[in-house]
């Protein structure tokens, strides 16, 4: 059994779309959980729909005011979760029809390798679609810049998260030992892939496995990476280092939650990272150079020694 996790917010344009991708998969043996975030549109209405005819396959958590965001949202429905393998679901995607399969595939193939009580996470590539889904890029990788094989190291992911949430599965073990989700976190599925690089394996699916919608409502998006994203990093230089001042932050709520199980080594390197804007101009540097603190790409890394 898989629960597949899924947070509304005013998603009534695309939601159909999605919950049908759904039940097209080719693996059925699976149950949605929905938590809505106070929407004020049709949402709830077609919630209700789906479950006459889903019957126990979807579960509503009880309806509540309070807006919490994605990233709590998420853990909410990480806490209600109970099967062994569970996936993040956004609202205003496609899934195509083998993703459940081909993703647990990926599981179970890591089980075999590192056993079922490691904490466990896989995820896959995916096409980013504009909201009348016609292709932008046939790769969300590419797309972003990213390289999944930074997915495997603690370093690398302290500075970028590699695994979109709606392409992620998790194992129980993971789920157990990254709730709950702190506010420190940046996003629901960046403490994930941070646990799971701790503590666990991380493994991917080379192959886009849903299509990621692009439109103006997105929480978070897809961003494409090129010479013009540098070029405007290079005219507004604060935003790069709020960013990066957000990620110490959540390097330090890490470490406060799991000082005691890292290593000595992954604990010194978690904590020069997160005291970086304590340091001087070169020191900084040098900290970047020594841990290997960077993104993949030479624009990227040139931005950081710039701006960080």
């Amino acid at each position: 059994m898989i629960d597949i996790l899924l947070a509304t917010y005013n998603g009534e344009a695309f939601l159909k779309k999605q919950i049908d991708s759904l039940l097209a998969q080719e693996f059925e043996d699976w149950r949605l959980l929905v938590r809505d975030d106070g929407s004020s549109d049709r949402t709830a209405v077609i919630l209700q729909t789906h479950q006459k005819s889903m019957g126990e396959r979807l579960t509503i958590l009880p309806a509540c005011r309070v807006n919490l965001g994605p990233r709590d949202s998420f853990s909410s429905l990480l806490q209600h979760a109970d099967a062994d393998y569970i996936m993040l679901c956004d609202q205003d995607d496609v899934w195509l029809p083998g993703k459940i399969a081909a993703t647990l595939k990926k599981m179970h193939a890591l089980e075999a390798q590192y056993g079922k009580d490691r904490p466990l996470l896989v995820h896959s590539d995916f096409k980013v679609v504009d909201e009348n889904l016609h292709l932008l890029a046939d790769s969300g990788w590419r797309y972003q810049k990213t390289d999944p094989r930074h997915g495997a190291f603690l370093n690398r992911l302290l500075v970028q998260n590699v695994a979109t949430g709606c392409t992620v599965m998790l194992n129980r073990p993971l789920r157990d030992l990254a709730l709950p989700v702190p506010p420190g976190a940046i996003m629901h599925d960046w403490w994930l892939t941070l646990v799971a690089g701790a503590f666990g394996k991380t493994g991917f699916v080379a192959e886009p496995l849903l299509l990621y919608r692009q439109h103006r409502l997105n929480a978070v998006g897809a961003k494409s990476w090129g010479m013009g994203r540098f070029l405007k990093q290079l005219c507004s230089p604060e935003e790069f280092r709020h960013a990066f001042l957000r990620t110490q932050q959540q390097a330090g709520a890490f470490l406060d939650r799991y000082h005691d199980r890292l290593s000595p080594e992954d604990r010194q390197m978690v904590r020069a990272f997160s005291q970086l804007d304590s340091l001087s101009f070169f020191a900084k540097r040098f900290s970047l150079l020594r841990y290997g603190f960077f993104h993949p790409g030479l624009a990227r890394k040139v931005g950081m020694f710039l701006f960080c």
